[in-house]
């Protein structure tokens, strides 16, 4: 008997969608069946490339397509609302990026529209697949090192992300972006609510550039039950820094100690001209996708297959979002304390 396979579509070929095709194009349980994206050459390149037959420039007809069962969407940040609501209102499974949205107000109607369908919603938070995150929530669970007390997190990027792969990032915030991808490890190792936020943030070096987006931020972000954790990120990292992303996890528990330091490298190389410093965490071994994306995205298929809520659903990027619109408002007012209801 064979196996039913689950029929995707992506919306997004840039930089982002490009990892979600090759992901899903090596999963045996997926049919590949659509692409859209605004740009008809990337569409065209990427849809020859591996031979996906439906082909949109309008996220609308693929929604209205009854050869597709699940949805990836893989737009700029401030974009997510209305894909995810139609794509959810259609009947679709929909595997979202993160951020969830840059604002309230839109992530409570994707939230809700998750609510009122039939369709999972997942958010692409793909860091919990990595194994020291992994790990440490296990190592948190147990108990064996009490309950977590302190975070110390930084998750920036190098100047290049923002103002030369994804110049739209002027419409998010470095906190939605990448940090957030940080708060998810502690609120899920913690277990509790964010109840208080205070951050601030400077401008200088990308304002010079003529890019409207702050240099760094940081915050301080207050749990239900005391425990206190200190997010930071920048965007402003040289172009002489040996990898795209920088990032550091600390957590002080009562009884331990868990430090997961990403450039801790496992992979370095030096040629004539240049050397790089790189943690691997996906890509392709022996010509096969690995790696946490691909391991977030095998979770999501399987969790449609089986009928099963996925890991990180829309209440918890509601909850998430709600925090990151906490930090943003701070940081403009100039640190002002935002206490969430």
């Amino acid at each position: 008997m064979s196996l039913k396979q689950i029929r995707f579509g992506v919306i997004g070929a840039g930089m982002q969608g490009a990892s979600h095709l090759r992901q899903l194009s090596q999963h045996p349980l997926v049919d590949l069946r659509a692409l859209c994206d605004i740009n008809e050459n990337l569409l065209t390149s990427a849809a020859d490339t591996l031979s996906i037959p439906l082909r949109f420039t309008d996220y609308g007809g693929l929604f209205d397509s009854d050869e597709i069962d699940a949805v990836v969407v893989v737009l700029p940040d401030h974009l997510h609302r209305d894909a995810a609501v139609r794509a959810l209102e259609a009947g679709k499974h929909v595997l979202l990026e993160k951020p969830m949205a840059t604002n309230l107000a839109d992530a409570v109607a994707i939230a809700e529209a998750a609510r009122n369908n039939d369709g999972f919603l997942m958010l692409n938070l793909s860091n919990r697949w990595m194994y020291p995150f992994s790990e440490g929530k296990k190592i948190v669970d147990s108990g064996a090192y009490g309950d977590v007390r302190h975070v110390f997190a930084r998750m920036t990027n190098r100047i290049d992300l923002p103002t030369k792969m994804l110049p739209w990032l002027k419409d998010s915030h470095p906190a939605h972006w990448i940090g957030i991808h940080r708060l998810d490890i502690a609120r899920w190792w913690i277990g509790r609510e964010v109840v208080r936020v205070r951050g601030v943030e400077r401008y200088g070096v990308l304002k010079e550039q003529g890019y409207d987006a702050p240099d760094f931020y940081q915050a301080t972000i207050e749990f239900d039950g005391g425990a206190v954790m200190n997010l930071e990120g920048s965007w402003i990292l040289p172009l002489t820094f040996p990898a795209l992303v920088d990032s550091r996890f600390y957590a002080l528990c009562e009884k331990g100690v868990i430090d997961i330091d990403r450039m801790r490298s496992e992979l370095m190389t030096a040629g004539p001209d240049t050397w790089t410093l790189n943690t691997p965490t996906a890509g392709l071994v022996n010509d096969q996708e690995s790696g946490h994306v691909h391991a977030a995205a095998n979770h999501f298929v399987d969790c449609i297959l089986q009928g099963k809520p996925p890991m990180i659903g829309a209440e918890d990027g509601l909850a998430l979002t709600r925090v990151l619109c906490a930090i943003v408002e701070s940081c403009r007012d100039d640190g002002k304390i935002v206490d969430l209801d």
